[in-house]
């Protein structure tokens, strides 16, 4: 599907391959994203030169189409809620209200909603990412790249169709992200649905809004276009499935409370649309009728066309497997690298940064030959990830916001590690005097030797609170260790205190 913003360029016409000064650079790198950002970035300052191809808008997703303008649009009915639960800011807000003739909650104006969204998208235009990137001396190329042969790389541009070959002398990085998985149900094909990068960009909001799939990003949505007026109804086999389950519990009270159908357990059989109204066909032979119909079923590698069966790499929607450099295992010599979502490995941008990291690293370390001397002997060396899966660190903003890293208890068992849970309510003077009647909960996941190898945060501004567990997973930090990490007061982050006190008794 298109964007329902047609201005939008999805192909800029600016800097084709066929512009290139030069043919041979010692990094191209395949995606202008943050993973391939990120890389250009580190072989770059590791002394090496470095090519940025890109076939839609450098930056890639997040800066477009997901987590920036998705939390723009977000934040301003996320004020509004904290202002009304703050003594002072409410009575102000009430006095507003009857002085303008509002409704009783005040609304967000959309036109400052889509002004400020289109601010922190720059207008979906890539010149500022361009520029950052050539102020440090990466080439860029707009164009579809694949992979030719073995260190090379051929970039097709999009309106001229012209394909120029350029050589890499160290190594070639595929960093493509993800694109969405379209499940294939009758009907959705001529129905004219939304797809996330639409209802990021959109400038309507429909009457009534119907989500497929309740993972963070159906999730997100599902708050956003509630906050912003429309009936939604959720649809979904599980809510937030990789978290532990009280907070799919805890988000689906919060989801009913505000209005939104929440229909777990069910699939949807068929789809069809009648004019400005479509319908969507349920398992249980019901049937919901809405105005716009969302899919958000799930991400899969954006490896179409570019040609890595040819080398036998993963392709056509496979996850690339990589060694902890971010290699590619099945190319020989140590040339290819997979950075980011097309590896499968976590489908966040700030652990494709990371990775990003780890690979620019060992391409430079490999460049000047100390990669397999010096560098992997390191046990904190910035050439190789740890363990994946331990302390990885994701929000979701959805009312409450939800914060977790490491492990569930779940997937702990799964490892054949024993734990103990730890979970209180987040009280005490910082939340009290953040929100009037703030609710909150926090959790730890506790392995036998009493390290921390998981947490999970449920509250209103509770994203920021994950970073100090994470850090205390990372350094295999004990209860011990952690009674002594004192949090200011009065701070939100004082549920640590609680969190350690309980686990005395827990």
């Amino acid at each position: 599907m298109s964007s329902t913003r047609p201005e939008i360029i999805v192909h800029p016409k600016s800097f084709p391959p066929s512009d290139l000064q030069s043919r041979t650079y010692d990094v191209v790198i395949i995606g202008g994203g943050p993973a391939g950002e990120t890389t250009a970035a580190g072989v770059i300052r590791g002394g090496l030169t470095a090519l940025l191809v890109e076939s839609e808008l450098f930056g890639g997703e997040c800066p477009y189409w997901a987590c920036v303008p998705s939390k723009a649009l977000l934040r301003a009915s996320e004020v509004i809620t904290i202002a009304n639960m703050v003594g002072g800011a409410r009575q102000r807000l009430e006095v507003l209200t009857t002085k303008y003739g509002e409704p009783p909650k005040p609304e967000v104006n959309l036109e400052g909603l889509w002004e400020r969204r289109d601010m922190f998208a720059h207008d979906w235009t890539d010149d500022f990412q361009v520029k950052g990137m050539r102020s440090i001396g990466v080439d860029v190329a707009h164009g579809f790249g694949r992979v030719c042969g073995v260190k090379k790389v051929a970039i097709k541009d999009w309106h001229s169709k012209e394909e120029v070959e350029v050589e890499a002398k160290h190594a070639v990085v595929v960093a493509t992200g993800s694109t969405l998985i379209v499940p294939s149900i009758e009907g959705l094909k001529d129905s004219a649905y939304w797809t996330p990068r639409d209802a990021v960009s959109a400038r309507e909001v429909p009457d009534h809004l119907i989500v497929l799939g309740a993972g963070a990003v159906g999730a997100e949505m599902a708050t956003l276009y509630n906050q912003l007026g429309s009936k939604v109804t959720l649809i979904s086999n599980s809510l937030l499935p990789k978290m532990v389950p009280e907070v799919g519990e805890t988000i689906r009270e919060s989801f009913t409370k505000a209005g939104v159908d929440v229909k777990l357990g069910l699939k949807v059989t068929s789809v069809s649309r009648e004019g400005l109204n479509i319908k969507v066909f349920l398992s249980d032979n019901s049937m919901v009728e809405g105005t716009q119909l969302l899919i958000a079923t799930g991400r899969r590698a954006r490896t179409t066309g570019m040609t890595l069966e040819s080398i036998s790499a993963a392709t056509e929607g496979a996850w690339i497997e990589v060694d902890d450099s971010m290699c590619v295992k099945a190319v020989s010599d140590g040339w290819l690298y997979a950075v980011g979502d097309v590896n499968g490995r976590a489908l966040m941008t700030h652990i494709a940064k990371y990775q990003a990291r780890i690979a620019g690293h060992a391409i430079v370390a490999k460049s000047k030959g100390t990669y397999d001397s010096e560098v992997r002997a390191k046990e904190w060396d910035k050439s190789v990830a740890k363990p994946t899966g331990r302390a990885i660190a994701q929000s979701i903003f959805t009312d409450p916001q939800v914060a977790a890293c490491g492990l569930t208890p779940a997937e702990a068992d799964l490892m054949g590690v024993k734990t103990r849970t730890v979970s209180v309510q987040m009280s005490g003077p910082g939340t009290w005097l953040h929100a009037d009647g703030y609710k909150g909960w926090a959790q730890w996941v506790v392995d036998e030797h009493d390290r921390l190898i998981g947490a999970t945060f449920v509250g209103r501004d509770v994203v920021d609170l994950v970073h100090a567990s994470t850090t205390a997973i990372v350094g295999g930090m004990t209860l011990e260790q952690m009674w002594h990490v004192t949090p200011p007061f009065p701070t939100m982050s004082e549920v640590y205190t609680t969190l350690s006190e309980a686990a005395e008794t827990t």
